[in-house]
Order: C-alpha cells, then sequence, then structure tokens
C-alpha cells in the first residue's frame, strides 16, 4: 500500500489495481487535479484503509487478483453506502459491465483510460458523494427534529394532562435525559425567598437536590434566573464568568446548557443540563430545543395555577351553592314557623277584639279589662317576633349602628336575671352566678351585648326543666394568643345534640318541628347571638355537657 502527502482539504481517492503502470498513471492524473490518493494493489485491504482514512471515491479494477472488483464493490458498499466506486476493465464486457452497474458502481471505464475520461468519471464521483452526503446530514437533521418534534409533544401532553406538578417535572426531565442523551438533567424552581430548589433532577444524588438553594446571581443558574438569559457553554474551563463553578465530576466535558422558565418578564426557574454521553458539546440547536421545553413547562406551571385557582372556586362555589340551599331550606321553615307563631297570638287578638265589639254592653268593666289586657299580651308577643326578626335582618345587612367602648358584663347579666326573675320563680329555677375577682371589661356595643345576653337566659329558661339550674360563670380567658371574657350558661333541660352544635346558630334555623314537637320560637335568638358575637371579633359554641341539660360558652373581646 502507497500513501501520498496528505492535505485535509483534499478529497481521498482509494486506487485498487493490480497493474503498476496503471496505478502510477492514474495516480499522477489525480494528484495533479488536487486529490488525495490511497494506493493498494489487494482488495483484502479495502476494509481497513476506508477505516482509517477519509475516503470519498473508490476507483477499482475488474480483474484484480483474489479479492475481484466485483467483490470490493459490494464490500465497499455494505460498510459505506455512501462512497461512489468506479469500476476499470481490461476489455469492453457488457455482461460485466451491466453486473457491476447493478451493483452500484457510477461508473465502467475501459483501459487504456484518457486522461479526460479519468478525471471526469472522477469528478462525477465526488459530486455524488458531496451530494450524498448533503442528504445523509439533511436526512439527520430531519430526524432529529422529528426527535425534538415527539419530545416537545409528549412534554406538551404531559403537561396538559398532568394532575401533579410533580409528576409533571419529573416526566420532563426523564424526557430531556433521554431525548437529549445527557447525564445530569435539573429543572429548578423559584421559592417564595426568590432562591432557586431544585423540584426534580437526573444523575445527581439525593443530598444535592435536598440541600441545593441558589441566589440570583450565584453561579450559572442564578446568573441565568438574575439576567433570564440562557447559558451555552462548551468549554467551561475556558469561561471566565464561571470557571470557579466547574469541577471534573459534574462537567466532564465542560461543556453546558442553562435556559431560562419564564413567562414575559417573570423567571419562574431554569433547567440545566450538562454532560452528553456522547462526549460532544452543546450547540445552538440545543439551546433552541431546551428553550422551547422551558416555556411548556413555563405554561404546564400557569395551567396548574390556573386549574388549581378554579378547582378551588369551583369547591366555594359548590359550598356556597350548599349554604344557599340550607339557607333557602331555612328561609322556607322560618315562613312556616313566623306564620305559625304570628297566626296563634292574631287569632287570639281577633278574637277577643271581636268580642268586645260584638257584646261590648253586655261586657261588664272587670271582665272588659281583662280582656283588654290579653289583647295587650298576645300584641307584646308579637311585636317581640317582629322586632327579633328586624333586628336581624339589620345586623345580616350591616345597617346596624354600633358603639365602640369598654362596659361591665356583671351589670348586664344582673339585668338579665332580673327581667326573667318572674318566669324563673315559676319554674323554680336556681341560678349559680360564679364570676371571677379580676373580671376585665368588655370591648363591644353594650346594647347589642345586652341582646345577647338576654337571649341566651331566655333560652335558659325557656328550655330548662321545673327545679333545674341556671350556672353562669364569668372570668377571663386567652384565645389564640389575644384576651377574651369568657360566658358559660348553662341549663338543665333537654340537651341539644351534639351534630347540631353549628345547625343552632344558623339564621332561621329551629330544632324540632313545628307540626308535630310545638317548639318554641322562630329559630332568631341564636342566629343573632351568633351575629352580634362575630361583629364584635368573638365566637359561640355548644360545648360538651355531662349529664343533663345544654351548655354555650361565648368568648368576647376584653377592653
Amino acid at each position: 500500500m502507497e500513501l501520498s502527502d496528505r492535505s485535509e482539504a483534499a478529497p481521498g481517492i482509494l486506487l485498487v489495481d493490480h497493474t503498476p503502470v496503471f496505478r502510477q498513471s492514474a495516480r499522477e492524473v489525480l494528484e495533479s487535479n488536487g486529490y488525495r490518493v490511497v494506493v493498494t494493489d489487494n482488495g483484502a485491504e479495502v476494509p481497513s484503509l476506508l477505516a482509517a482514512d477519509d475516503i470519498c471515491a473508490v476507483l477499482a479494477d475488474l480483474q484484480l487478483p483474489v479479492v475481484g472488483g466485483a467483490d470490493v464493490l459490494r464490500m465497499v458498499k455494505e460498510l459505506r453506502p455512501e462512497l461512489p466506486v468506479i469500476i476499470t476493465a481490461a476489455r469492453e464486457d457488457f455482461a460485466a459491465a451491466r453486473q457491476v452497474l447493478r451493483l452500484g458502481a457510477i461508473d465502467y471505464l475501459v483501459k487504456p483510460v484518457s486522461n479526460e475520461e479519468l478525471s471526469g468519471s472522477v469528478r462525477r464521483a465526488l459530486e455524488a458523494h458531496r451530494a450524498s452526503v448533503r442528504q445523509n446530514a439533511a436526512q439527520r437533521e430531519a430526524q432529529r427534529r422529528l426527535s425534538d418534534l415527539i419530545l416537545l409533544k409528549q412534554i406538551g401532553e404531559t403537561a396538559s394532562n398532568g394532575a401533579d406538578l410533580q409528576i409533571l417535572f419529573d416526566k420532563i426531565v426523564d424526557s430531556i435525559t433521554l431525548s437529549a442523551d445527557v447525564e445530569m438533567v435539573s429543572l429548578m424552581l423559584r421559592d417564595d425567598a426568590g432562591n432557586l430548589s431544585i423540584a426534580a433532577a437526573r444523575g445527581l444524588s439525593s443530598d444535592i437536590m435536598t440541600r441545593a438553594r441558589v441566589a440570583p446571581g450565584e453561579g450559572i443558574s442564578g446568573h441565568v434566573l438574575a439576567t433570564g438569559r440562557p447559558v451555552l457553554i462548551t468549554d467551561l474551563s475556558r469561561d471566565q464568568r464561571f470557571h470557579s463553578a466547574g469541577d471534573a465530576e459534574r462537567y466532564k466535558n465542560q461543556s453546558l446548557l442553562s435556559v431560562p422558565i419564564r413567562i414575559k418578564d417573570r423567571v419562574l426557574g431554569v433547567i440545566n443540563v450538562n454532560n452528553k454521553r456522547t462526549g460532544m458539546t452543546f450547540n445552538v440547536e440545543d439551546q433552541s430545543l431546551l428553550t422551547t421545553i422551558a416555556h411548556q413547562v413555563a405554561l404546564a406551571i400557569e395551567n396548574f395555577k390556573l386549574v388549581a385557582n378554579l378547582c378551588q372556586q369551583a369547591r366555594e362555589l359548590e359550598e356556597a351553592n350548599r349554604h344557599l340551599v340550607k339557607f333557602n331550606k331555612a328561609r322556607s321553615q322560618l315562613v312556616c314557623n313566623l306564620s305559625h307563631e304570628l297566626k296563634t297570638p292574631l287569632t287570639s287578638i281577633l278574637g277577643f277584639v271581636d268580642l268586645i265589639i260584638n257584646f261590648f254592653d253586655h261586657i261588664d268593666r272587670d271582665e272588659l279589662r281583662d280582656y283588654l289586657g290579653k289583647v295587650h299580651a298576645e300584641s307584646l308577643h308579637m311585636e317581640k317576633l317582629i322586632s327579633g326578626m328586624l333586628r336581624l335582618f339589620s345586623i345580616d345587612s350591616g345597617g346596624e349602628r354600633w358603639d365602640w367602648r369598654t362596659f361591665s358584663i356583671e351589670g348586664l347579666l344582673s339585668e338579665a336575671l332580673t327581667r326573667r326573675g318572674a318566669d324563673i320563680a315559676e319554674k323554680d329555677l336556681r341560678p349559680l352566678i360564679d364570676v371571677a375577682e379580676d373580671l376585665a371589661d368588655v370591648f363591644g356595643d353594650p346594647e347589642k351585648t345586652g341582646i345577647l345576653i338576654n337571649a341566651l337566659v331566655d333560652n335558659a329558661v325557656k328550655f330548662n326543666r321545673n327545679g333545674g339550674r341556671i350556672q353562669i360563670r364569668l372570668e377571663n380567658r386567652d384565645y389564640d394568643g389575644k384576651p377574651h371574657v369568657y360566658l358559660q350558661i348553662h341549663n338543665d333541660g333537654l340537651a341539644v345534640p351534639a351534630e347540631a352544635g353549628e345547625d343552632i346558630f344558623n339564621e332561621y334555623t329551629q330544632l324540632g318541628d313545628i307540626n308535630t314537637e310545638k317548639p318554641t320560637g322562630v329559630g332568631i335568638g341564636l342566629a343573632i347571638c351568633k351575629a352580634i358575637v362575630g361583629r364584635m371579633g368573638g365566637s359561640i359554641f355548644l360545648e360538651p355537657t355531662q349529664g343533663e341539660g345544654t351548655t354555650f360558652g361565648v368568648l368576647l373581646p376584653r377592653g
């Protein structure tokens, strides 16, 4: 085998011929045309020569000993299908020419070959080779772009269908690892403090993933976060900006790529890739692909937040709808209750008035006074019902005026017990009052607080059993780190079921069926209490009771 002086820019021609005279003449012609010529007289050497040298065309003699020209043609097309092969022969043979052309030869030359004929044939062969190389490069580029599109499609589908962002991030880094053929991928997101932490990664230790925190401007990822621009480094050891960031284990070939995850002017995070398994450096095509992926990730994050907000709003609307249905049902019950409660005194009033009008001349003075007293009592009852409803509507709508100041709650409690003194005596009830010596003042509206205490005392009297207790306790108590006055009122009547602990404070809710169990009132007393306490920044609740009776607790802000 003979080799000419090599020039990297000159196309390489492999000349396989057993005739020394033709080898010499053909070599001189080809070198004069600027080609680099590799010469051999043994067809068996062709595979090793193709592997060792950058050959662009093959010129082979058909009548080679041992391994003939047709066999050389077959070997070349098997090893390097894109290489053009020119066959030379000592004589004109139509059958042989047809055979080699069918096997893929680009030309068939009969010796002796003129210089012009040889040069033209080689020139056409090299043009065919260049066209084949361009076509193969285009095919590889098309395949790469197709792979990128498939990757983007997969990421887009994952982003659209992902119900969990962490699952989405894991799938994205897996896809990047496989498609970009890299050893390390990290997807970092900005936390509430503005620093980057790793949301998903491949090729990094769990310790690094847990501890990694990158501030804006710190290292490569921090630089991308701060500037919002991608960083493509082909040789980290020569990049003065990030020279300190390079280490042999994490950046084996000293090439890396980092792109921002951004929506408009907001940078949400950073995607980093390094260590291509092929050992090649990253290029602008890699940057373009990773930038597109980062955009998909940003859209997925925004879509996830949007969907999460919509789901939360849907849940809130469902809850509001359930409350509205319950509220409407309670209002319907109110109409029934109010109708029943107003009809009884109104019927009594109309009856007595009708009796007085029709038999006025036959009714003595004392009997008339008695009738008028009953009309007055029933009228007061109606006025109380209507005033309670109007007061609740006024508080609910925010139309009430509030007189905010500090005051003592003990006086209001005494007034409430005194007002119901006759009823307490009639039912033989025993008030038991425990007031802390250092009881603080309450901050709120005294008049509204009086309504609250009167309603709770009325409730304790109305629903108590004969001979029962009314236990009242007042003390200072801290709740949620804030000072309150705690009021507890217990009666020995029927116990309110624990499951009704919330319902009894809802508007227009009344335990029992108006048509069968004959409950008292229209279900607004505790609703008014809840509205007043809520406006004052306190709370009212049903407390667990040992044994008989019902216990209410109230927390009111201290002055």
